[in-house]
């Protein structure tokens, strides 16, 4: 949540090796510059390009190896940890569990720790200092997530009894954290995820700490720092032995529809460090996807369980990543899209999704830039290499 300077992802490339109104029915906001500027500018006047219908769903898709389907940022603490307090069946994602049911692997970037505090999920002398409660962990139960990264700016809110409670309230609800290491010894120790005799590892960094600079915090022994040097190592020890790595990283300026150069250069080397697909997190907005060797990389998943900011409407909307790994062949990627009504996710409709599809487009003007493919049944669109 905190506006953070330069200074983390700046760090991070001196770090580097030389690797080669009502639900369903809201109005777009207008189309942001292709420049990411905050400002709003009026929507072009033409059609967007429309969408071909072929791809079939991954569920179906007789050639698939395995599925991973990633989210953007999830808060449960401040208005949404008191409705879980009150409601303590809240399932904001519920409209989104036919995608989620084409996943073999489901994960997200879990924003808020979770630990029991006496009802406060948020301080009240600092409103970016937030926590969910324990029953955070039964609400991405009942969504059926499989791996949450704890690897961000809110990872030491409340110190670290919540990043250890929030560990292990995860795993109690049968969720594997990663990013974090509650006994302060490993925090960039990947997942490995098997499904049908194939093996995902999963890592997750941040470049952002909200406390100042992370490698000289007591947390760095529980938190993994994004140092494209050691994760490298770390990749390629553990490559013989998987097949197929994931990286998410926690980085970039807040609100921006365009990652930032620096950004962009961390997350090409974290692929460049080994990773077969790089998921960024943190600026509450979507992205551009871009292919970088074959290698998909999206700058940002936005928001998945989050309140809209009312100076940023885009951050109300967003789109799932459905990644398909398949033997010999490079990872192919699809975006879900959806928009947020009270922090809870809804797949778009037939009348939303020109406005989405235009946004798409006018924050995907580079010469790296993914194209859109064709729409599968459900609503998702296929990136292809450019």
């Amino acid at each position: 949540m905190r506006r953070v300077t330069l200074w983390a992802a700046l760090c991070v490339c001196a770090l580097t090796p030389p690797l080669s109104s009502c639900r369903g029915r809201r109005a777009a906001p207008r189309l942001t510059s292709a420049s990411g500027s905050a400002q709003a500018q009026a929507a072009p006047a033409r059609s967007p390009t429309p969408i071909a219908s072929a791809s079939p769903s991954p569920a179906t898709d007789p050639d698939r190896a395995l599925v991973l389907l990633a989210g953007g940022d999830v808060d449960l603490s401040r208005r949404t940890g008191q409705r879980i307090l009150r409601e303590p069946s809240l399932d904001p994602l519920r409209a989104m569990q036919p995608l989620f049911a084409t996943a073999d692997v489901r994960f997200a970037n879990l924003e808020s720790q979770l630990c029991e505090l006496n009802g406060v999920t948020g301080s009240p002398g600092n409103p970016l200092v937030f926590a969910g409660p324990p029953g955070g962990a039964a609400v991405l139960a009942r969504s059926r997530f499989d791996v949450m990264s704890t690897a961000n700016n809110h990872a030491w809110d409340y110190g670290k009894p919540c990043l250890v409670e929030t560990m292990d309230r995860l795993h109690a609800a049968g969720i594997q954290p990663v990013g974090t290491d509650a006994r302060g010894e490993d925090p960039m120790r990947p997942v490995v995820v098997q499904r049908g005799g194939r093996k995902l590892a999963l890592f997750a960094v941040t470049a952002i700490f909200n406390d100042g600079p992370l490698p000289k915090h007591e947390a760095s022994a529980y938190v993994a720092y994004a140092d494209i040097g050691a994760l490298a190592r770390r990749i390629a020890a553990i490559r013989a032995s998987v097949d197929w790595v994931v990286v998410s990283v926690h980085i970039g300026e807040e609100y921006l529809v365009v990652p930032i150069e620096a950004t962009r250069y961390v997350l090409i080397a974290t692929a460049d460090a080994g990773a077969d697909v790089v998921i960024g997190h943190h600026t509450h907005t979507l992205q551009r996807v871009e292919f970088h060797d074959g290698k998909p990389i999206v700058f940002s998943l936005g928001n998945l369980v989050f309140h809209e900011n009312s100076s940023h409407p885009w951050t109300g909307w967003s789109a799932l990543a459905r990644v398909r790994f398949a033997d010999g062949r490079p990872p192919a990627l699809e975006l879900c899209p959806y928009h947020l009504f009270d922090a809870a996710a809804s797949p778009l409709d037939d009348q939303l999704r020109p406005a989405f599809v235009s946004h798409l487009d006018a924050i995907s003007k580079h010469p790296a830039a993914a194209r859109r493919g064709p729409l599968s049944a459900d609503g998702c669109i296929a990136m292809l290499p450019p």
